[in-house]
């Protein structure tokens, strides 16, 4: 009954364009958008519906979302030019024309460029592949590399590529570097949890003239370790050079645009434990990174532990918000609308938020609406929420019959919490008696 009367809030509050343009002017990033995977999901014949409009290509899809509150259109970049053969496409083609695209509709654009040939996460982040930048010389296999030498070319290639994103004429507001990057980034990091991420590059190979100690670690390891252990492993061999790779990426962008913003995030691991988390960023910070806006992953349903993961993950935004001095931007988020299976069991439900889509909906707008009141957080990007006939389909905000997607109540969920924070009633009098 309390997620039917927070759902029919939505419905009440569901915002018009001329509403959504007002919710963009609040600065919250609601960075409901196309994701790497549109493409694919046309391709195969998918239509979506918000009941009044329809969308069969990227360029209308992004329209609705942004009818629905969209703030932002959204790239992941990977450092190969064309596409890569895998599960999505990262390639700074792709992101081009989702840069014209944004430049198109007047929204920014946020680039997200993963450091890694094609791609990587918490799981494993592969070596970056160059070879597309011919005015960017490697003396070398990169695990061979210097510092010194992984820096120039990092810095490179932050300015080249920067370049030919800003050559379209879009405006970037903030640049992501990195994707779930505590345990390492651009190929500086343990052994993989999963090695398949590394098949195209050859396999694992360890940055031995970095640290031979980085090489000898594995995440499993690392996982395995209390979490004072583990912090204090990550600062002695791995963060201290993380740092001066994120910096380098950084200070190219610079280069070509000067009043830059960053951001980076970790994951929905660190989004859990709020002492790891702060001593990453301690540590950038300390290694000459400093970022504008802090990233994590959020998949809630992803562990049973904690128990009550919607109030650990507000304790871990406020620590981090309170200790570091900058605003929380969820990177990744989902909450499925049904259950979980591949490509992983995700259904750790959480207390008063049933996998179904009135519960979906009901989560997505409180934690939005927390983190719009606080001041916490600046902003939620719900992930791939197209892919609603792949196995990412419960968390996405389509459901899919035949070829036809429609709209969950959760694609209203984050303009509506904004919507009610502007209006002149209050957040509490959207919420039934008695909800989080």
């Amino acid at each position: 009954m309390k997620n039917l009367l927070r759902v029919a809030c939505l419905l009440l509050v569901s915002m018009t364009a001329v509403q959504a343009g007002q919710a963009r002017e609040q600065g919250f990033r609601a960075s409901l958008s196309v994701s790497p995977y549109t493409e694919m999901v046309i391709r195969k014949g998918m239509i979506f519906t918000d009941g009044a409009t329809r969308a069969e290509t990227t360029e209308q899809l992004e329209r609705m979302f942004r009818a629905h509150g969209g703030t932002e259109v959204y790239t992941r970049v990977a450092t190969r030019w064309r596409t890569q053969p895998g599960n999505g496409d990262y390639s700074l083609d792709r992101a081009l024309e989702r840069a014209v695209l944004a430049k198109a509709l007047g929204l920014p654009f946020n680039p997200e460029l993963g450091l890694f040939s094609i791609y990587g996460d918490i799981r494993g982040e592969p070596a970056p592949d160059f070879s597309d930048y011919p005015l960017i010389t490697v003396p070398g296999a990169w695990h061979t590399l210097t510092l010194e030498q992984m820096v120039s070319a990092l810095t490179a290639y932050g300015s080249s590529v920067s370049r030919a994103i800003l050559n379209t004429g879009v405006r970037v507001l903030i640049w992501d570097i990195g994707n779930e990057v505590e345990f390492g980034v651009a190929g500086v990091a343990p052994r993989p949890q999963d090695p398949s991420l590394f098949n195209q590059l050859g396999g694992y190979q360890s940055p031995d003239r970095i640290d031979p100690e980085i090489g000898r670690m594995s995440e499993e390891t690392l996982l395995k370790m209390s979490e004072a252990d583990r912090i204090a492993w990550l600062q002695a061999h791995l963060w201290p050079v993380e740092a001066k790779l994120l910096a380098a990426v950084a200070a190219g962008i610079r280069t070509v645009d000067p009043a830059a913003r960053f951001s980076t995030h970790l994951s929905g691991h660190a989004a859990l434990a709020p002492k790891l988390a702060v001593a990453f960023f301690e540590a950038m910070r300390d290694g000459g990174y400093q970022v504008d806006e802090i990233g994590l992953s959020y998949f809630p349903t992803s562990s049973w532990s904690p128990p009550d993961r919607l109030e650990a993950f507000k304790n871990t935004v406020t620590l981090l918000y309170r200790t570091l001095g900058r605003p929380v931007f969820i990177a990744k988020y989902g909450y499925p609308s049904g259950p979980m299976s591949d490509p992983f069991p995700w259904n750790a439900t959480v207390p008063q938020y049933p996998q179904t889509p009135s519960g979906q909906a009901a989560f997505t707008y409180d934690l939005s609406a927390w983190g719009i009141s606080s001041g916490m957080l600046s902003g939620i990007r719900p992930w791939a929420p197209e892919l609603a006939d792949f196995a990412w389909r419960p968390m996405a905000f389509f459901h899919a019959e035949g070829h036809l997607a429609t709209a969950n109540p959760a694609l209203d969920a984050i303009s509506s919490a904004l919507r009610a924070r502007s209006s002149k009633g209050s957040l509490d009098e959207m919420h039934a008696p008695g909800s989080p």
